[in-house]
């Protein structure tokens, strides 16, 4: 349907503004695909613009039945086509939201609520319905949700909203403890984000006990920032969720970290322990791990990788030496800047042109030391070609000596430099030249 027909519709319907006579909604930064209003403003005929975007965003006031004129909203989600729904700072009334359930889109698939309330007002009577909905993800941040929603009386209400989900996010929601009832309700998850929540380590034994419970599907759990001091706490947890390959624990509190043996047996193939405040790591022992993020941690050294890496992060640590990449064939990705490194390459060392799959390196903000021993680490920056060096030759500087500080490693030329080996001495002749005259010179006198 054009807009101009959209428009006939809704002024033979009567729809009335309720609002400025100039539109007040406005595209965002990304382009036609999102519309922002204001929560009342959706219903001026001048912003019928907005029917056309694939994302509709309300801000500000509230959706109460009281309020707004919810048959005309209604007629509104008839006609748009949007897929993504976005609530930011609004206070919705769960009438309101069983006014409307039945008029919206059926391209409808995805509802974020930000910084928002949902509340209950009295009396209210529990929405009928009949199907489940269509919507996959929900996601609310900073949201105050009435603790009646999570009453048997709204059993209707859940069913219709967990029905077909797959995605749930619940960051900032003050989620303290967790129960079956809740557990059981979004068991066929495939993505679970409940970071920054004051989440026990008791809420998550506890969950261990309900009957016959498995997230069979779940295959992303975020858990940010919450007070977790252990990877041992998280293991009752993960016996319940047999197909997860990604983990978020970072913004925790690990310090020494210990690798308990519930996670070597995981499919993980993407663990997140950024942000930790982590000094040592013991035991990292993985069959299946690919993606490894130990950045903005305070490791001095780390030892051992798993081999089958393909992704490594370890930006912003206190690294001294590279970790041992001898191994590390399938290695695609490695980031190491930010730390203390004053050298990347070093005779004794693994070069990393060995790694035949790395194909992006970071290594730049380091206090590289120009002498001779950087001499192997600029012959690889400037020779390597299958691997992009993303942050060369800009955050490649020297730090000592004082003379060179601030410089760029590649207007170092350690000509003077001169590469030894077994067979090569410092200063003089060749030690098999100087063994081959002093043999002939014996045989010369004895003859």
């Amino acid at each position: 349907m054009a807009l101009n027909q959209r428009l006939t519709l809704l002024l033979l319907l009567g729809l009335t503004v309720t609002s400025a006579a100039t539109s007040s909604c406005f595209f965002s930064e990304d382009g036609a695909r999102r519309c922002v209003c204001n929560s009342m403003d959706i219903l001026n005929p001048d912003n019928l613009m907005c029917l056309e975007v694939l994302e509709l965003e309300l801000r500000d006031g509230t959706l109460e039945v009281s309020e707004m004129p919810v048959s005309e909203l209604a007629l509104v989600f008839q006609l748009i086509q949007i897929n993504k729904l976005i609530f930011n700072n609004v206070t919705i009334s769960v009438s309101f939201i069983s006014a409307v359930i039945p008029f919206l889109p059926t391209h409808l698939n995805e509802i974020h609520i930000i910084s928002s309330t949902l509340e209950v007002v009295q009396p209210l009577q529990p929405p009928v319905l009949l199907e489940a909905s269509r919507i996959k993800t929900l996601y609310l941040e900073d949201t105050t949700v009435d603790p009646s929603l999570l009453q048997p009386s709204f059993q209707a209400l859940h069913r219709w909203l967990f029905g077909s989900l797959k995605s749930l996010g619940l960051v900032r929601s003050g989620l303290v403890e967790t129960d079956c009832i809740w557990a059981q309700r979004v068991e066929n998850l495939t993505h679970l984000d409940l970071s920054e929540n004051p989440i026990s380590y008791t809420s998550l034994q506890n969950i261990s006990h309900c009957a016959s419970l498995s997230f069979k599907y779940l295959k992303s759990l975020h858990l940010r920032h919450s007070n977790l001091t252990s990877l041992q706490s998280l293991c009752t947890l993960l016996s319940l969720t047999p197909t997860l390959t990604q983990l978020d624990v970072s913004r925790n509190n690990f310090s020494i970290l210990h690798f308990p043996q519930c996670f070597q047996v995981k499919p993980l193939r993407m663990l997140n322990l950024s942000h930790s405040g982590i000094t040592e790591v013991n035991s990292l022992t993985s069959a299946s791990l690919e993606e490894l993020d130990l950045s903005y941690n305070s490791l001095e050294v780390f030892h051992d990788p798993p081999q089958t890496l393909k992704k490594l992060f370890l930006s912003n640590n206190r690294l001294i030496r590279l970790p041992s990449l001898d191994n590390l064939s399938h290695l695609q990705v490695l980031k190491v800047d930010n730390n203390r490194l004053t050298v990347l390459i070093t005779e004794m060392d693994v070069n990393l042109s060995t790694l035949e799959q790395l194909d992006t390196l970071h290594a730049g903000r380091n206090p590289y030391q120009c002498d001779c021993a950087l001499k192997e680490t600029i012959t690889f920056l400037e020779s390597t070609e299958s691997v992009s060096v993303e942050d060369y030759p800009e955050d490649f500087l020297c730090a000592t000596p004082l003379a060179q500080q601030g410089t760029q490693i590649m207007n170092f030329f350690p000509e003077p430099c001169v590469k030894l080996t077994s067979g090569t001495q410092h200063h003089g002749s060749p030690l098999w030249l100087t063994l081959f005259v002093g043999l002939s010179s014996c045989l010369i006198y004895f003859c």
